[in-house]
């Protein structure tokens, strides 16, 4: 494994990185087998360990089958499937043990859920939705609760995901944009789709404004070449810049920094690299104020395809993780397990082999830094931790620290709750009852620094 130092001739300023890999990207690791296809992967942490969903099948009839990928040598297993004339596709993980999925046994495609844990399903899968044909599901959490969107014949529908304990509901369903859109993303109050007109493909978006809390009427990213392969993820709050849309468009990557049309042709120059595909944006937000994000894309050189990953657009050190004679395609980036200052990334993949496409991985360990210095992190308190139902979060700190404001994420590192305080107290409390049992992140911004603690809620 080599890395290509490119230096961009528009680089005008560089950026501090306060992140670390503090263990390289490991070479490649086949995770499934060449005997049928394998696709469109999702991962998750339970009790420690990371499992894997995927598609896998004949063409035209795929089930969805998982696997322990922390441990190599585990065998996989379906996990939804079994009739031969019904196909189960993208499955989506949206929190707390619940697997989204598309499936067409009602003719139609339409989503539907099922619980699960390390040990396989809880229950049977339940429908979801009802609507024509609905596909191309994203999910992504807000502030306030869990926002999915679909493509329901060329209409972008949202709607919030409401829980119990062993199945969910879909509510508040609303109509973003209709006629000829496809491929929605969504995070954090914001959905980004293509629009075919005149037959091109342009980028719109729309988000939840407040305070009626209403979608804004849709707002054009770009409109030119044919785009696809969209990509979302979020700036840190400091940056106002929202969320980085990146997205592949005449065999060139370009990328968008801001609520609307900052428009930039990102692509690094890679020496021997004449295309370039299937840009994957990846947040760092738990790690990084300057940098939020990591890119994975598809390098072509002739007949070869190779997987690459930079640390973000305006750098100028590229890695590729692959270097093979095959053909490395639809790169996919995940948080892996976290255990704080440490934090895992898993760039996952799809590689053609004797005719079919097999799943591989590379991981990197990263480890944030700044913040407070060691000797004063003691000097912070969170109790309870771990933290039950009907019981707020207090933080204690000492005389010479005082806590101006506090942000909750998920493992993902989607941001569920801020609070902002202006106080001389030295007790803050916050309040994470709506939110259901798991690993939280409460990242605490003092007067004399920030740092982020782990939480979990039983």
């Amino acid at each position: 494994m080599k890395k290509l130092i490119i230096i961009l001739s528009i680089l005008l300023f560089t950026f501090l990185l306060k992140s670390q890999i503090i263990e390289d990207w490991t070479p490649s690791v086949a995770l499934t087998d060449s005997s049928s296809f394998n696709s469109n992967p999702a991962i998750i942490v339970m009790q420690d360990e990371l499992f894997m969903f995927y598609e896998k099948g004949p063409v035209g009839v795929r089930q969805i089958w998982w696997k322990k990928i922390s441990d190599p040598m585990s065998e996989e297993q379906m996990l939804i499937g079994g009739y031969p004339e019904v196909d189960y596709r993208n499955p989506q993980i949206l929190v707390n043990g619940f697997l989204i999925f598309e499936c067409n046994i009602f003719e139609n495609y339409d989503l539907f859920g099922v619980k699960f844990d390390e040990s396989g399903l809880v229950g049977d899968s339940f429908r979801l939705t009802n609507t024509e044909y609905d596909e191309n599901s994203f999910f992504g959490n807000t502030y306030y609760s869990y926002m999915c969107c679909w493509e329901s014949e060329g209409n972008i529908i949202a709607a919030t995901a409401q829980y119990s304990q062993d199945t969910l509901e879909f509510t508040d369903l609303e109509i973003v944009v209709s006629e000829n859109c496809f491929d929605p993303i969504c995070k954090n109050n914001y959905i980004a789709w293509r629009k075919v007109e005149n037959n091109e493909s342009h980028i719109y978006y729309s988000r939840k404004t407040y305070p009626l809390y209403q979608w804004s009427d849709p707002d054009t990213v770009i409109k030119t070449n044919d785009n696809t392969n969209l990509s979302l993820s979020t700036t840190v709050p400091e940056l106002e810049g929202g969320y980085n849309l990146c997205w592949e468009a005449a065999d060139k990557i370009y990328f968008s920094d801001t609520w609307g049309p900052n428009i930039q042709i990102s692509t690094p120059e890679i020496p021997g690299i004449e295309n370039y595909y299937e840009p994957s944006a990846f947040h760092l937000i738990l790690l990084t104020e300057s940098i939020p994000e990591l890119y994975t894309f598809t390098g072509e050189a002739g007949s070869d395809r190779d997987i690459y990953i930079i640390d973000n657009m305006f750098s100028g050190e590229v890695l590729n993780i692959t270097e093979d004679t095959l053909i490395n395609k639809k790169p996919r980036l995940f948080s892996g397990r976290i255990d704080w200052p440490y934090y895992e990334i898993f760039n996952i993949w799809q590689t053609e082999i004797d005719g079919f496409d097999v799943l591989f991985e590379s991981h990197a360990l990263y480890m944030a830094t700044g913040g407070i210095d060691e000797d004063e992190l003691f000097q912070l308190y969170i109790s309870p931790n771990p933290v039950g139902d009907n019981q707020n979060i207090v933080i204690n700190s000492s005389e010479n620290i005082l806590v101006n404001a506090v942000q909750v994420y998920s493992v993902a590192g989607d941001l569920i709750l801020e609070k902002n305080f202006n106080s001389q107290s030295h007790q803050y409390e916050i309040d994470l009852n709506k939110n259901l049992p798991g690993v939280y992140f409460i990242k605490i911004q003092t007067s004399r620094g920030e740092t982020v603690r782990k939480l979990i809620k039983i």
